[in-house]
């Protein structure tokens, strides 16, 4: 499979029997049925509790590198099955990985949390935000080494609470915060599949380091493109903590979200795997991690 072939998101939201029928994904839904190519798909969100799928399936989505979601009774995502093993060099790079000196992680995020701060700074912008949005502007040209005086969090308390109003937090149940947590969870999926096809091993960070977090490495790649859920999320009118279809909708739809890496423009979902492979290419050789940028 080519590294950028798979571009479909399904979403199962009610029940369905899932099977593998000739490289195609089989989804059986009352009377209908619908067949798509396995090559063809990126990620699958499995929403209903009442979906049914055969063991030759999950071998099949392993064989294909396709990350399936799953959710929990109040449709919050709470899961992922993905591949490992995704690279013919797998021993090689994570022996490399391993090795890598923290000089050179500390190097790197440093260059992701500018990357991110100035993300944040354009969707002020575009929001008409122009003081709040100079401001991060400024913030970032402060990060140091390995952020080590945490403007990434200067940075987040400015930006969350001229988006969303000066009583925001991140951690209140509210509209926002189930529409940010869906979208990222999203983005996480692709950056995880991108990670394992790399051949890098997704637990071992350059910053994110808990020893129960499998994809510490993924939560440190979904810095640069959180900015473009806040975006997303912006334009949905949400009246309770809860998301409807077509919030789901356009959070999945913001996969196909323009975005500039290297002077050309791709779907965000592209950009991703493009980005782990730069990223990958700046950790272990003497490659320029490449600045992630939005469409205007």
């Amino acid at each position: 499979m080519s590294y950028d072939e798979a571009f479909k998101t399904l979403l199962i939201s009610s029940n369905a029997k899932l099977n593998l029928e000739l490289n195609h994904l089989v989804i059986k839904q009352d009377e209908n049925i619908a067949k798509l190519f396995l090559k063809d798909i990126n990620i699958i969100i499995l929403e209903s509790l009442q979906a049914s799928l055969s063991s030759a399936l999950f071998n099949a989505f392993a064989k294909h590198k396709i990350i399936l979601l799953t959710c929990d009774e109040t449709h919050s995502i709470n899961g992922v099955f993905t591949p490992f093993l995704g690279h013919f060099q797998s021993a090689k790079i994570a022996k490399e990985q391993i090795n890598v000196s923290a000089q050179k992680k500390a190097i790197l995020w440093q260059k992701i949390i500018k990357n991110k701060i100035l993300n944040q700074a354009f969707v002020l912008k575009k929001h008409n935000k122009i003081e709040q949005s100079n401001e991060l502007i400024n913030l970032a040209k402060k990060v140091s080494l390995n952020d080590s005086k945490n403007i990434e969090a200067v940075a987040a308390a400015l930006y969350f609470k001229t988006l969303f109003g000066v009583s925001f937090s991140r951690d209140e149940l509210c509209f926002e915060n189930s529409a940010l947590n869906y979208g990222y969870a999203i983005i996480r999926a692709c950056i995880i599949r991108a990670v394992c096809i790399s051949g890098l091993l997704p637990w071992l960070g350059i910053k994110h380091d808990n020893i129960y977090n499998s994809f510490a490495l993924c939560d440190d790649l979904i810095e640069v493109f959180r900015a473009s859920v806040d975006d997303c999320v912006l334009k949905l009118k949400g009246e309770s903590e809860f998301l409807s279809k077509d919030d789901k909708r356009a959070l999945i739809g913001n996969l196909q979200s323009k975005i500039n890496f290297d002077g050309q423009n791709y779907p965000l979902n592209r950009a991703i795997n493009h980005y782990v492979a730069n990223f990958k290419n700046a950790l272990l050789y003497e490659d320029e991690l490449k600045i992630v940028k939005f469409d205007d």
